[in-house]
């Protein structure tokens, strides 16, 4: 019986010597106090399982202490000894909790038999809470497991990601929850680490707090990430935010792990009245398995789903699906401020076909388009039928300048296809496209569809297409555009039809003749537009001349950019240097047609510009300049072909 602490409390030092004479009996651990005071310090430095007191003492009486003992220790079990005048005073202190009142004097076996029954009382209530926190526990598994139970019954993407938000906040007491997934294509950041995209949240977050897309393939969160490990941390740590960009404590990161893959990130944030637990961790591990394997099954539904749901004609999908998934697609864009795109494929004159030609071969030209596109077109991409000469392409998660690029290899499988491209030699067909990008040129559906339309109709004007620049390479498009020196200071009824074709009465293609310093203005001022912001996204090039130390307007513009990219392309001068800046690349060719040039090549998600000139011998430059967007981008194409630079926009 040693494990059971008394602590003894009476002013009379006979009744001190008696009571602990007759608890020496059963050995318990017994100490004494003559005073109020002297029993708080001792409570406050040893532990005690029972107080015995008396109530009548000088200083802090044993009514007061009793007090005092039950604020401070509550789970303590309390016996007062009183006179036999003093039963008020005991019933009072009853009131306050005390399991007992003896009256002096007291008898060996009336004490004893008192711890007895106070003893066995404490191993009920024992038992009891015992029994109540295994019923707890298991109850809490219960819920924990059919909350994952009602996880995984679930294949529709959008309500699983917000059901796993919804039922880890409940489990945990959470406030505030964000999910970041992978991509279902697979595709990685621009360092080549896994990025994940914002998905779904829910509570009391604030999306400007957050970034929308993470890579967590750095730092000393890598290697829980990948092991499925759920950690404590405080957000900006792990997501790369400036830590006075939030003032949140301490958070709960949720690694989504499946067959050894990483497929998500959850974040949940503010628990409720206290800080995250061990337990909540755990309940949190548990769920995570769960909502891993859930969402990987729902992205095989979905693959499944759009099996079924493609046209029997082509490997396109039907319209009614691309509406829906379209529909699905800007929700997301405008909950979580993200952008995609929309492509329209049209092949243009396809009744010359119909009337010249049998149904089998419009058919044939119209699956061929199909079959070109879906070698271009990412997992994660929707290729739909709108009929026998028209598609569309849904690119989610792809900005102005990717759609353009989207376009651009598009158009290339259609040239290495022999059929389109024999059908498109040999009769008056042509495939044309135009790309619409969220929120940039649209906010919903069909204000996306008249801008893809508008881009076509502009695609079919253009100068590119007038001049037939697409069959010429990179120098011969420019002298036709430049023209010679003679047409730009002779009559216009006198100059070539190229030249002649090249002059807009609307300003948007024009012949130039300019001193060097105000083509410098030209190009700084054009350069600063296109990248108006550092997260601007844009491609420049500047051609021509010598490259020296003092940097190009081009370079000057771009001193602050993050996503823009520069390439200075020049003949190497004596003090030439490398560009310090990691957004311009500067590229030394010794190369006569450069010596005499003087170029500009911008393409953004808002600026096309291109500036096409040639020095003359009195120090003017004779050229051409352009807001033609499909003239820009393919003369960038021709650009990058003829000089085998990366293939970018």
């Amino acid at each position: 019986m040693t494990d059971i602490r008394i602590l003894l409390v009476d002013d009379e030092e006979f009744y001190l010597r008696l009571f602990s004479d007759i608890l020496a009996s059963r050995r318990y651990y017994v100490r004494t106090a003559k005073s109020g005071e002297e029993a708080m310090e001792l409570l406050g430095s040893d532990h005690f399982d029972l107080l015995i007191t008396d109530l009548l003492m000088p200083g802090i009486d044993g009514l007061e202490l009793t007090r005092m003992v039950r604020e401070q220790y509550a789970w303590m079990d309390i016996i007062v000894i009183t006179q036999r005048d003093d039963v008020r005073l005991a019933v009072k202190s009853m009131r306050m909790g005390v399991f007992e009142y003896l009256v002096k004097p007291i008898d060996r076996d009336e004490l004893l038999l008192t711890l007895d029954r106070l003893l066995e009382r404490r191993r009920l209530v024992d038992q009891q809470n015992k029994l109540i926190d295994e019923s707890m526990q298991y109850l809490e598994a219960q819920t924990v497991y059919r909350r994952c139970l009602d996880i995984l019954s679930t294949l529709d993407f959008e309500n699983l990601c917000e059901m796993i938000l919804r039922h880890m906040l409940q489990a945990t007491g959470s406030q505030g929850a964000m999910l970041w997934l992978t991509s279902p294509d697979g595709r990685s950041a621009a360092d080549g680490g896994d990025r994940l995209n914002l998905t779904a949240y829910r509570g009391l977050v604030s999306l400007d707090d957050f970034p929308s897309s993470i890579n967590m393939s750095q730092g000393e969160y890598e290697q829980p990430f990948r092991d499925g490990e759920p950690f404590f941390a405080a957000p900006w740590k792990v997501l790369g935010m400036e830590e006075q960009s939030t003032g949140r404590a301490e958070a709960l990161f949720i690694p989504l792990v499946v067959d050894g893959v990483p497929v998500g990130l959850l974040l949940l944030l503010d628990k409720l009245r206290e800080d995250f637990t061990e337990r909540d961790q755990n309940i949190a591990s548990t769920m995570a398995e769960f909502s891993a394997i859930a969402l990987k099954n729902a992205r095989r539904y979905q693959a499944l789903e759009r099996v079924g749901l493609k046209d029997p004609t082509s490997t396109a999908y039907n319209l009614t699906y691309f509406i829906d998934y379209a529909g699905k697609e800007i929700y997301k864009a405008r909950r979580y401020s993200r952008s995609f795109s929309l492509v329209t494929v049209v092949i243009d004159r396809f009744e010359f076909l119909r009337e010249h030609f049998k149904s089998e071969i419009c058919g044939q030209m119209s699956r061929k388009l199909a079959e070109s596109i879906s070698r271009v077109v990412r997992d994660s991409d929707i290729l739909a039928r709108v009929s026998d000469s028209e598609y569309y392409v849904l690119l989610p998660e792809t900005d102005s300048l990717g759609a353009r690029m989207f376009i651009r290899r598009s158009q290339e499988t259609f040239r290495t296809d022999s059929f389109i491209s024999q059908m498109s030699r040999d009769y008056p067909v042509s495939v044309t496209l135009g790309a619409a990008t969220f929120p940039l040129d649209g906010a919903d559906f069909d204000e996306l569809l008249v801008a893809c339309r508008d881009r076509m109709e502009r695609s079919r004007e253009s100068l590119f297409r007038r001049l037939r620049l697409g069959e010429r390479g990179f120098w011969d498009a420019v002298r036709i555009l430049v023209g010679r020196q003679d047409e730009h200071v002779g009559s216009l009824e006198q100059a070539s039809e190229s030249f002649r074709l090249a002059e807009d009465a609307e300003g948007g293609n024009a012949h130039i003749v300019l001193r060097e310093e105000i083509l410098d203005a030209i190009e700084g001022a054009v350069c600063s537009e296109a990248v108006d912001s550092p997260d601007s996204k844009a491609i420049l090039y500047a051609l021509g001349g010598v490259l020296g130390r003092e940097p190009r307007p081009v370079e000057t513009a771009l001193a602050d950019a993050e996503r823009a990219r520069a390439f200075v392309i020049g003949r190497r001068g004596e003090d030439a240097r490398v560009s310090e800046q990691p957004s311009v690349t500067r590229i030394f060719l010794d190369e006569e047609p450069l010596d005499q040039s003087r170029m500009l090549l911008v393409l953004s998600e808002r600026v096309a510009y291109a500036m096409l000139g040639e020095r003359g011998e009195d120090g003017r430059v004779f050229g051409f300049h352009s807001r033609d967007a499909h003239l820009v981008e393919n003369l960038i194409a021709l650009l990058q072909e003829h000089y085998n630079l990366q293939r970018q926009y």
